[in-house]
């Protein structure tokens, strides 16, 4: 799909009012000059969702989602950009390209558009190959899945495939097709020979599982050799401009639908933990591709449910990464539960030895997020000595510190000084002690989730009150003087406009930035009486020399690891005028 022209962006969101757009989905109240909801997002009892009709944005003061129509619709029929777009084209009776306007596609547009079709491609090759192969290789590729559990059907269903063993035997598939080495290449599928010239296929004699993102596009490829000769027993494709690694979830293509009928994903290691349960009927899981989960792949999952499972091997690498996930989990909202399988086993070994029963039996059994972490510590540390109980304790407050909800982090402490027998204060003590974003019992502002300080947020605040303060700003900071890099890029984004008009709409700046976070944090500032800036030249001057000092102290860093001592003190007589 090519990209949408910005003039008919404009039209739908000129024919689209946000607030009957929302008013399908949500009951809006008047309040003042705006309207207020209960958040479609998150559950709430009083509302704290606002549409501003004139600016036609929306901000939730609890969750901190933010956006114009576009954005919403985004989030409301998780969908992505020109999919929400051409939603709302559809309802205001704009008629859009069906190819956007190709003409104007940009290279790095084109290349990831290149590099779909040639995964594709590649897809179908080793697909092909697995299903009609006549050579040993192919053979023993059939019978190893066989012995799995895996039909013909379950490969057809996840285009499972083979690669051969030979050296140029994709290129050679590809050469026909008229792909480019080239191409290949930027692709992960060749890698480039050390002494000669050309290239040779990364996979070969091993059996290929296709990775897909969100919207069902090939955009990598995970292979596991058949036999211990082949070096690695898995290697994956290098990250490409269609493909970073923990961004996607191997499988969720398949079962983004019923984890959100269900309200519930379960998330396992690999490809065959995945693929196991799926075929024994559980169609609420996918794979994190053997890592701990990352913040992209845990805001993919809550697009379509906020209760997570985590179903990892019992070795200490896959409880370590449940351990790393968990804090992350409870920072973006999520409700965690753990099930623990016996030593030694795996989802896909436990499945094909117990039966699909016994997995949603086990499955019903899952522990709380709290019980699994301090389970786990306990058998790390003696919590019958000081020492160790010291350390338990510290671990799991840095957790219940990450919860919004005072009520939770209230029960999580009493359960917590029950079971260690430590004096209520002292851990209350403790967990006042945490600086966690998530303590203090309010949703955390959208800013505070992305990072920002205080100071970059006041500064926001100001530039997005009015052009004279971007002018005034330029003439003494540039981008890069902000070290947060969504801070650096909302900048930069208004930096661009203010010299390309003066007068320019946040419609303008959010088409420019395309970051959901960025459009949360913009509208969750725009949401607020422009009073709690107070006096706008004298916080527009401090916020000026907290940067200046900021910059300078770079400066200082630098002089002195260069060993520079006569620069390191001309600075610090700059910034001590600066705070005097």
């Amino acid at each position: 799909m090519g990209l949408i022209p910005n003039e008919i962006i404009n039209a739908v969101l000129d024919r689209s009012d946000i607030a009957a757009v929302i008013g399908r989905y949500a009951q809006l109240k008047k309040a003042g000059r705006n309207l207020k909801a209960l958040c479609p997002f998150h559950q709430e009892k009083s509302p704290s969702f606002v549409v501003n009709p004139d600016k036609q944005i929306f901000h939730c003061f609890g969750c901190g989602a933010g956006g114009d129509a576009v954005g919403f619709i985004m989030r409301q029929e998780r969908l992505e950009f020109p999919q929400a777009v051409r939603f709302l084209a559809q309802q205001c009776g704009v008629a859009v390209p069906e190819h956007g306007n190709a003409g104007a596609e940009s290279p790095s547009r084109k290349l990831r558009e290149d590099i779909y079709k040639v995964n594709e491609l590649a897809a179908g090759y080793f697909h092909g190959n697995l299903l009609t192969g006549r050579d040993a290789p192919v053979h023993a590729a059939r019978d190893y899945l066989k012995n799995r559990g895996v039909s013909l059907e379950t490969v057809r269903r996840f285009q499972l495939g083979f690669a051969a063993d030979a050296w140029e035997g994709l290129i050679g598939f590809l050469k026909q097709k008229g792909i480019s080495e080239g191409l290949m290449e930027q692709a992960g599928l060749v890698i480039a020979r050390e002494h000669k010239r050309g290239f040779y296929d990364r996979f070969r004699n091993r059996i290929v599982f296709p990775i897909f993102d969100i919207q069902a596009r090939p955009v990598a490829f995970g292979a596991r050799a058949l036999s211990n000769e082949e070096g690695a027993k898995y290697i994956n494709s290098p990250e490409t401009p269609v493909y970073t690694k923990g961004r996607h979830l191997f499988g969720f293509h398949l079962t983004k639908g019923a984890s959100g009928k269900l309200d519930q994903v379960i998330v396992v290691e690999g490809y065959m933990d995945m693929i196991m349960p799926f075929v024994h009927g559980v169609e609420h899981i996918a794979a994190s591709l053997g890592t701990a989960l990352t913040v992209d792949q845990i805001r993919l999952i809550r697009r379509y449910t906020s209760n997570v499972v985590m179903l990892f091997d019992t070795d200490p690498a896959g409880q370590n990464a449940i351990i790393r996930s968990l804090d992350l989990l409870v920072e973006e909202g999520m409700n965690v539960r753990v099930v623990t399988l016996s030593a030694g086993e795996d989802p896909d070994s436990f499945i094909r030895a117990h039966g699909a029963q016994a997995f949603h039996d086990r499955l019903s059994k899952a522990a709380s997020l709290f019980d699994f972490k301090l389970a786990w510590l306990k058998d790390r540390h003696d919590a019958g000595a000081i020492e160790g109980k010291a350390e338990v304790c510290q671990r799991m407050l840095e957790t219940i510190a990450r919860f919004d909800n005072a009520i939770i982090r209230s029960e999580l402490v009493k359960k917590l000084r029950e079971d260690l027998q430590i004096d209520e204060i002292a851990v209350l003590q403790q967990l006042n002690a945490l600086k966690s974003p998530k303590a203090g019992g309010q949703a955390v502002k959208a800013a505070a989730k992305a990072g920002l300080s205080l100071n970059d947020e006041i500064f926001l605040g100001i530039l997005l009150s009015g052009h004279q303060w971007v002018i005034k700003a330029r003439e003494e900071l540039v981008p890069q003087d902000f070290s947060h890099p969504l801070m650096r890029d909302m900048v930069e984004g208004i930096w661009q406009l203010s010299k390309e008009k003066q007068e320019w709409t946040v419609r303008d700046l959010f088409a420019r930035l395309g970051d959901q976070a960025a459009q949360d944090i913009i509208t969750g500032l725009l949401s607020r009486d422009e009073a709690w800036l107070g006096d706008k030249q004298a916080v527009f001057r401090d916020c000026l020399s907290k940067l200046r000092v900021k910059r300078l102290e770079k400066q200082k860093e630098f002089e002195k690891r260069s060993g520079n001592l006569q620069a390191v003190e001309g600075i610090i007589k700059q910034i001590k005028g600066i705070k005097a």
